[in-house]
């Protein structure tokens, strides 16, 4: 039996493990695959030290493409060091946790459940995509890599669709560079609301409501979106297109044991506990907004925080860090 369990591959996952790897937890990461959504460094032949990759994030003399994949420059870093430990990953997917007693099995697809006495959830939750339009691959979905695109749409059109928390914060990030954003809105009450009425201030900002994407033309440079809103028809010229439709977590694995949000995510407190002792949740399988790599990482680590407490203080807790 493992005292901690991670199950996922990505930047929240990583981080959990890293942590847990420098506290000499026993633990084990469950994934089929390392990466999450993080992009791939620009030079894939450097050895990065996380010194150097803030080193290299300070430096005004490194171009701004190369700043911004910081982030992901520290999960590759992780990936690296974990590689290393090959003792301590499963190349597997988790399909559900079970809790027996005071500990948690682990169900695996092709390999044998694993215990543990802790368990980190950090699977992710994957976007919603546009059914039935024309042209759908053209338009990108926002997430962790969204920032880099600023800079390479200056001066541009730019169309936002989706009424989320991130959309909304993504449709700013481009009105400091782009020429003109479109904030397409098909929930049209989103339109009374805070942030999005901040936004509409903005001169380069038009706040489309209740208009839905049917059809998108055009080439990789430019693009015509076909929106419609009862019978109207509007066709806009953009540069770039990007979408938020939210999020489907994979929280599927611990849905029978734990406390859901709204859209089923996972709920946890400040310290990503969810509602049952020992078992805890990290990253985007947690809520519903897209977030940045380095939240992600920063979650992950508070909840191995939190794991390795509760390894610590648990009635009759063995000593952390002898393997078994």
């Amino acid at each position: 039996m493992r005292d901690l369990v991670i199950i996922g591959g990505g930047a929240a996952s990583q981080a959990a493990a890293m942590y847990a790897l420098g506290k000499q937890i026993d633990f084990l990461l469950v994934c089929d695959r390392f990466g999450g959504r993080v992009e791939a460094l620009t030079h894939a032949d450097q050895d990065y030290l996380l010194s150097d990759v803030l080193d290299q994030c300070a430096d005004p003399a490194v171009a701004a493409d190369e700043r911004q994949l910081i982030g992901s420059s520290a999960v590759h870093l992780f990936e690296r060091q974990l590689s290393w430990q090959p003792e301590r990953r499963v190349n597997d997917r988790a399909t559900r946790v079970q809790r027996v007693g005071q500990h948690f099995v682990v169900e695996m697809e092709r390999t044998q459940p694993i215990m543990a006495g802790t368990v980190i959830v950090a699977t992710g939750a994957a976007p919603r995509h546009f059914n039935n339009v024309a042209g759908r691959h053209l338009v990108a979905c926002l997430g962790y890599s969204n920032t880099h695109h600023v800079a390479a749409l200056a001066g541009k059109a730019v169309a936002v669709i989706g009424d989320s928390e991130q959309a909304v914060y993504s449709a700013a990030e481009f009105a400091h560079e782009a020429y003109q954003v479109f904030l397409v809105l098909p929930n049209a009450a989103a339109a009374e609301r805070r942030d999005v009425a901040l936004l509409h201030r903005q001169r380069n900002v038009a706040v489309l409501p209740g208009f839905t994407l049917v059809e998108v033309r055009g080439v990789t440079a430019a693009r015509q979106l076909v929106l419609t809103r009862n019978h109207e028809r509007l066709t806009l010229e953009v540069d770039g297109a990007f979408a938020d439709l939210g999020r489907e977590p994979a929280s599927a694995l611990v849905g029978h044991l734990v406390k859901m949000g709204a859209g089923g995510f996972i709920q946890v407190d400040r310290g990503f506990a969810t509602s049952v002792p020992g078992l805890f949740a990290a990253g985007d399988v947690t809520r519903p907004e897209g977030e940045h790599v380095l939240a992600a990482i920063g979650d992950g680590a508070r909840a191995a925080r939190s794991a390795h407490f509760f390894l610590l203080t648990r009635p009759m807790a063995r000593a952390v860090g002898q393997g078994r």
